[in-house]
């Protein structure tokens, strides 16, 4: 830090304050959820960048986050509801459809926040919507959580199932802003647990048993791209035994999935980034949602205005 110009050594230094502000936020708030939802012996997994966090891992340095995630089983998911709605964490303001498409088709409840903190809280009991085209088996990461040291019935998703997670909720989402930090969170969780034994072949094999061997291998790809990072040969042997991933389409996908991730690297907006973003955009609703239930899906949102 200090070989750096202090106008630089200023914005990292107070970007890194942030980070450790936050980080101890995370940890109150999971104290607080640990309270709400143990009070009802309601179990949860903590996701995402609050996992990292909870653990220290390597992927927390400097992290930081817009919201909590959470996992709890889908049979208890209405119980805990009503277990944050009764510690101050509502929902936003929604229209009966935007209701029943949360609660039927998406793998969550509507984001709560928390009326007194201003905390999002993310409530999921799967990591796909069940009207997506894969549908890994949630027993599968319950069986494999790892508990959080200090708490009863709070888990963090095990190594592997922690980068296929990661991997998935990049590589199905629409928005790309952020697919360079993710894929970053994703190296760095990679980083840190390739020491252990038989890491990459646990993870082509987990991969295939939660039928997510087609995102890994698009955020593998990806990160050898942007990183310079590959992958033993053998892992992506494995994992494009799964599926025909070296077929003509999804190169072209990975193409346009490398264009739209590398939008934030370019200065210049060019169409073949557009189109590209725009690919990545529509195949990201079509993995999410069947077309009958997708395209009335869109027209809707296309003419009906959010609530103020």
């Amino acid at each position: 830090m200090s070989s750096l110009p202090e106008p630089v050594r200023n914005h990292l230094e107070s970007a890194n304050r942030v980070s450790a502000s936050q980080h101890r936020n995370v940890r109150w708030e999971i104290q607080a959820i640990h309270h709400t939802l143990g009070a009802e012996e309601i179990p949860f997994v903590i996701l995402k960048g609050g996992a990292y966090i909870a653990k220290n891992y390597e992927a927390s340095h400097g992290r930081t986050l817009s919201d909590i995630d959470i996992m709890v089983p889908h049979a208890r998911i209405i119980d805990a509801e009503r277990a944050f709605i009764g510690s101050g964490w509502f929902p936003g303001k929604l229209n009966p459809y935007d209701q029943r498409y949360y609660r039927e088709w998406m793998h969550e409840l509507p984001p709560l926040r928390h009326l007194e903190r201003g905390t999002t809280l993310d409530v999921h009991h799967t990591i796909l919507p069940p009207t997506a085209l894969r549908k890994p088996d949630v027993g599968q990461l319950w069986a494999k959580a790892i508990p959080l040291e200090g708490y009863d019935r709070v888990f963090v998703l095990s190594p592997e199932d922690m980068v296929i997670h990661s991997a998935t909720h990049l590589f199905h989402d629409g928005e790309m802003e952020h697919g360079l930090r993710d894929l970053i969170d994703m190296d760095c969780l990679i980083t840190e647990f390739e020491a252990q034994e038989k890491f990459w072949k646990n993870l082509a094999d987990r991969a295939q048993c939660l039928d997510l061997g087609r995102p890994l291998y698009y955020a593998l790809r990806c990160r050898e791209h942007f990183l310079g990072k590959a992958a033993p040969a053998s892992v992506l042997h494995d994992i494009s035994n799964q599926g025909k991933y070296n077929s003509m389409g999804t190169q072209q996908v990975l193409e346009f999935l490398k264009l739209a991730i590398g939008d934030i690297l370019s200065e210049q907006h060019v169409a073949s980034v557009a189109l590209a973003k725009f690919a990545v955009f529509v195949r990201s609703h079509y993995l999410r949602m069947p077309l009958y239930l997708l395209i009335p899906h869109l027209l809707r949102k296309m003419v009906v205005p959010k609530p103020e």
